[in-house]
């Protein structure tokens, strides 16, 4: 055993040293926060990169007063893999994917099969990672994220990931990661993903003030950006938009989501004149009950909501008549019934797909996925009768009982 003494401080160094190798400092590495991706021709993409500059936003900004919060910069090549490798020619830094978390594609490109192949092959790299947020922009993404200019925040991958975070406060915009995508590559269901535009064309303001996509929400200053509304995937390729007001009919829809309440504005049962605004809360799951014996299929859906009422324009006093809270709980009903109903027809008949993923409460009807597979739900969707009834109650009228009147133009002389 004596002759292991002398070994023992090298393999005690050894132990310390060890992983210290292909250490990198933080000065030494460029930091991709937002990956655009473009249509470019021949089989070739244009990829963008904005890579933050650490020091800005952070306890050594005196050290770059004058320094950019991040750098943009555009290559074509075959893939995302070979631009990153490309990028070094221009820039200093090494190229990383650690901190990356966002992914621009611009919507001519997600319509085109190329997409699917440029995505499914970089995830290959370790640095891809599942939980990157996927972005639909309207125009091109290296336009797009050029003109993102954010005013509230120093640090680019901030911005994003606060608007990502809303989704789950308004439910305007779906939960899309890479994870979803390709969980959601099969004909029997849509994936959405988050739509986005700097382009404006302002609508006219609607009553509904949900029922936008992005880019046509009556805005004038702020932020150059809309998140509103989602891109819908089929196969790996977009087949079409939905807008903000479908979006939250979509997760309201399916049995399970993480966006539980949002506030939406309805009409005035006693006075159409007026609008009322509504806190709708998803008080536990949607029930799914697929019936496949049937031909059609026969799909019955139950959503549980729980309303508070917050504005009534109108002076109605709800709060003290029941025989109106009933008139004003079933106009809700009729309404998010029409609405709902639309939406699935124009699944059926334009998507042709399944977005609320009732697909898994039909797979419990079968012993096996052999069974359930020759069942083939992406063509028993399409005309599959559904039926929607929601368990609902009106629970509260905020602080306030009764609203002060005043008649119109009364007041001291």
């Amino acid at each position: 055993m004596k002759w292991m003494k002398p070994l023992l401080p090298i393999a005690f160094l050894s132990t310390i040293l060890m992983g210290c190798w292909d250490k990198l400092e933080l000065e030494e590495q460029a930091y991709t926060v937002v990956l655009g991706l473009d249509k470019a021709g021949d089989g070739l993409v244009k990829v963008t990169f904005q890579i933050a500059n650490p020091q800005v936003g952070s306890s050594d900004t005196g050290s770059a007063p004058n320094e950019p919060s991040s750098d943009t910069i555009s290559f074509t090549t075959p893939d995302i893999l070979s631009a990153k490798e490309m990028a070094n020619a221009v820039v200093t830094r090494k190229i990383s994917f650690a901190h990356l978390r966002t992914l621009v594609v611009c919507q001519e490109f997600a319509k085109d099969a190329l997409f699917h192949r440029i995505l499914s092959t970089s995830m290959r790299d370790p640095e891809m990672r599942r939980e990157v947020h996927l972005i639909v922009s309207k125009e091109n993404a290296s336009e797009f994220i050029h003109k993102n200019k954010p005013k509230l925040e120093t640090r680019p991958h901030k911005y994003f990931a606060f608007m990502q975070e809303r989704w789950r406060d308004t439910g305007l915009v779906p939960y899309s990661t890479l994870n979803r995508y390709f969980t959601r590559l099969t004909e029997d269901t849509l994936f959405l993903s988050i739509l986005a535009t700097t382009e404006k064309n302002n609508q006219k303001p609607k009553k509904n003030e949900d029922d936008y996509l992005a880019g046509n929400f009556p805005q004038e200053s702020g932020d150059p950006t809309q998140l509103i509304g989602s891109a819908v995937f089929k196969g790996g390729r977009m087949i079409g938009m939905l807008t903000g007001e479908e979006t939250r009919y979509v997760l309201l829809l399916r049995h399970r989501s993480l966006a539980h309440s949002f506030i939406s504005t309805l009409p005035d049962p006693v006075d159409d004149r007026y609008q009322v605004s509504v806190r709708m809360i998803k008080s536990g799951n949607t029930k799914v009950k697929v019936d496949v014996t049937k031909e059609p299929a026969a799909i019955q859906v139950t959503v549980p909501l729980r309303l508070q009422l917050l504005s009534i324009p109108s002076f109605v006093n709800y709060a003290l008549d029941t025989q109106k809270q009933e008139l004003l709980t079933e106009s809700i009903q009729q309404e998010l019934n029409k609405d709902m109903m639309e939406l699935v027809k124009k699944c059926q008949r334009e998507f042709k797909g399944d977005p609320f993923l009732w697909n898994l409460s039909a797979r419990h009807e079968f012993w096996t996925r052999e069974q359930f597979e020759a069942y083939d739900w992406s063509k028993q969707f399409p005309k599959a009768d559904v039926k929607i009834q929601f368990d609902m109650k009106l629970e509260s009228f905020g602080k306030q009982i009764d609203s002060p009147q005043v008649e119109v133009g009364a007041g001291s002389e």
